[in-house]
C-alpha cells in the first residue's frame, strides 16, 4: 500500500544507459533496497535482534514486514541478504543500473513502473479496513457483515479522518470521503507513520483510519477493547488501480527472470495467514519506533 509517485524521468534516463531490457545483475545474493524509513515495511533500529538485518555501509540495521519477508526469502532460497538504504526515489534507478536486485520496499504496481521495471507475484495482498473507537463501532459489523458505502458516508459525516503520509490510504480518504461535499469528512494532515494516526484515532482528533488489515487489527493493541476494526464492503467502491494498490510486489530488473522465477516459487510456499502473521507482529513493534 504504498505511495505512487517516482521520478519517472530519471529512470528513463537510467533506463537507456543500462539497456533493461536484459539482465547482468549477479543473482547469487539477495541484494535489496529499501527505504527503511517506512513502517510498518522497514524502519531503522539501532541495535540487533531476531527481527532485524544490518544496513549495508553502516552500524544500523533495518525491521519491518519486508525484513521478515527478506529473512524468508534468505532461508527458502539459501541465499545471503544485503539490505541496502536508499531513498524512494532512487530505487529504480538503483535496480536499474544492478546496485541491487530486488526492491522490497512496500512497492505497488503501476502501469508507469511496469514500463520500466518487472514485478513478483504479490507478497502481501489485503483487505481494507478502518481503526475507530469501538464505542462509534456499528452494531453487528464484523468480515462476513461489512459495512456498505453509502452507510460509511453517512458513519464518517462531519467527521475526520486520518492516515500516514505517502500511502494509498492516504489517497483513499481524499479520493472517496472528503471529496465527497455533501458530507462535510474532513482529511486531517497525514503523519509520518500508522501508530502516530492511529494514536490520534484513540485520543479522539480523528474518527477513523484506514489501512490494510493486519495493520488495523495490530493498531487495535494501543488500547485494547477501545479501538476495533471497521470492516468495510471496499470492492464496491474502490477503482481497480486503488484495489492494485493493496497489494504490494516486489521490483525486479527486466528480463531477470531467474530471480523472478525463484522469488515467486518460495512467495507460493508463504501462506495469506503467514503473511498476515508477519505483517501484524511488524506494526505492533513499529509502535516503538
Amino acid at each position: 500500500m504504498k505511495r505512487k509517485s517516482f521520478s519517472l524521468a530519471v529512470c528513463c534516463f537510467v533506463s537507456v544507459l543500462t539497456s533493461c531490457g536484459g539482465s547482468t545483475v549477479d543473482n547469487s545474493k539477495l541484494v535489496i533496497g529499501m527505504e527503511c524509513s517506512y513502517q510498518p515495511f522497514n524502519w531503522t533500529v539501532n541495535e540487533e535482534s531476531e527481527h532485524t538485518l544490518p544496513i549495508d555501509g553502516t552500524k544500523q540495521f533495518s525491521d519491518g514486514y519486508d525484513i521478515a519477508v527478506a529473512k524468508y526469502l534468505s532461508k527458502e532460497l539459501n541465499k545471503e541478504v544485503i539490505i541496502k538504504k536508499i531513498t524512494w526515489e532512487n530505487l529504480i534507478p538503483s535496480i536499474l543500473n544492478d546496485n541491487i536486485n530486488m526492491i522490497l520496499a512496500g512497492m505497488s504496481v503501476t502501469a508507469k513502473r511496469k514500463e520500466t521495471i518487472d514485478f513478483s507475484a504479490p507478497y502481501l495482498s489485503s483487505d481494507l479496513a478502518f481503526l475507530i473507537k469501538s464505542e462509534n463501532l456499528p452494531e453487528g459489523n464484523s468480515k462476513d457483515n461489512p459495512i456498505s458505502y453509502d452507510n460509511l458516508l453517512e458513519l464518517f459525516r462531519g467527521k475526520n479522518l486520518i492516515c500516514q503520509s505517502g500511502v494509498v490510504g492516504d489517497d483513499i480518504i481524499e479520493t472517496y470521503f472528503s471529496s465527497k461535499n455533501d458530507f462535510n469528512i474532513k482529511h486531517n494532515q497525514p503523519l509520518q507513520t500508522y501508530p502516530l494516526a492511529a494514536q490520534d484515532v484513540k485520543n479522539g482528533g480523528a474518527f477513523a483510519m484506514p489501512a490494510e488489515l493486519p495493520v488495523v487489527s495490530a493498531m487495535t493493541n494501543l488500547d485494547p477493547g477501545k479501538l476495533s476494526v471497521l470492516y468495510c464492503d471496499y470492492k464496491s467502491f474502490l477503482s481497480e488501480d486503488d484495489l492494485i494498490g493493496l497489494e504490494v510486489n516486489i521490483g525486479l530488473k527486466k528480463g531477470n527472470i531467474e530471480l523472478k522465477n525463484e522469488i515467486d516459487s518460495a512467495l507460493n510456499k508463504l501462506s495469506p495467514e503467514g503473511r498476515n502473521k508477519m505483517m501484524g507482529e511488524a506494526s505492533i513493534r513499529s509502535q516503538n519506533v
